[in-house]
């Protein structure tokens, strides 16, 4: 998909580019259920699978995105949405590993904050409603994805967004090409997650 392909994108783009003295720091210990094509530690945290198949927050191709959840419950059901969005047996979803990352960051927005979002070119229901897998079998990009690509452009390390499987959830985007020499993000646990398969 070629960039701008989504109509709003000059507008999220500027929307977060006037936002930028509104970033905050992010250090906590949050959560990632990740499938065996993609469960080494480097993997985990690099950010390739979300670029390579595209995700809600990221167009294929355009940029490493990270998700996390605040809590492993979250993360669960965020790892099962692919396949019940499908109607597929979530037997066929597993074996599944859940991890604890470690993650220090500089430039985090939090779009779940309503004072902030206020101005926002749209409505946060909207972006979480949005079917983006329907629309990028048609080669058309989100208005979740583009959002997604604003914040990076405007050089966020990272987004709180909503949770569509759970709608209690806070999910945690981390965009690990902006990421500084004093920014962490870390399996937790790394030399046990190593171990799995393996006899003990």
């Amino acid at each position: 998909m070629p960039r701008g392909s989504h109509p709003r994108s000059a507008a999220f783009l500027k929307w977060f580019t006037l936002k930028r003295q509104t970033a905050q720091p992010l250090e906590a210990e949050l959560y990632r259920v990740a499938g065996p094509r993609h469960t080494t530690a480097q993997d985990i945290v690099s950010g390739i699978g979300a670029f390579l198949s595209g995700g809600r927050w990221n167009p294929i191709g355009e940029m490493k995105v990270v998700y996390l959840s605040q809590e492993p419950e979250t993360a669960t059901k965020e790892a099962l949405e692919h396949f019940r969005y499908h109607g597929l047996p979530i037997s066929k979803a597993l074996p599944k590993v859940m991890v604890a990352v470690s993650v220090k960051i500089e430039r985090v927005l939090d779009l779940k904050d309503p004072t902030l979002i206020a101005d926002f070119p749209v409505s946060m229901p909207e972006l979480v409603a949005e079917d983006w897998r329907a629309l990028m079998t048609r080669n058309k990009e989100s208005a979740s994805q583009a959002v997604g690509w604003a914040a990076y452009a405007a050089g966020f390390q990272g987004l709180k967004v909503a949770s569509k499987p759970d709608p209690n959830g806070v999910n945690v985007l981390v965009f690990p090409e902006t990421l500084t020499r004093t920014c962490r993000l870390e399996v937790m646990n790394a030399d046990d997650l190593d171990k799995l398969g393996r006899p003990s």
